[in-house]
């Protein structure tokens, strides 16, 4: 019963911390003042 416990626990929280890691990636792609896409600058300072 205890194993059984653990995991439905974990198996919530692994998909739940994977959705919050790629929120957050998500998330550092726009700039926090005017919203804009920090994408491009990223691709101007490559050439």
């Amino acid at each position: 019963m205890i194993a059984e416990t653990v995991s439905i626990v974990f198996g919530g929280l692994v998909p739940g911390f994977l959705l919050g890691i790629l929120a957050f990636r998500v998330k550092s792609r726009w700039c926090p003042r005017c919203g804009a896409s920090t994408e491009a600058m990223h691709h101007t300072e490559d050439r």
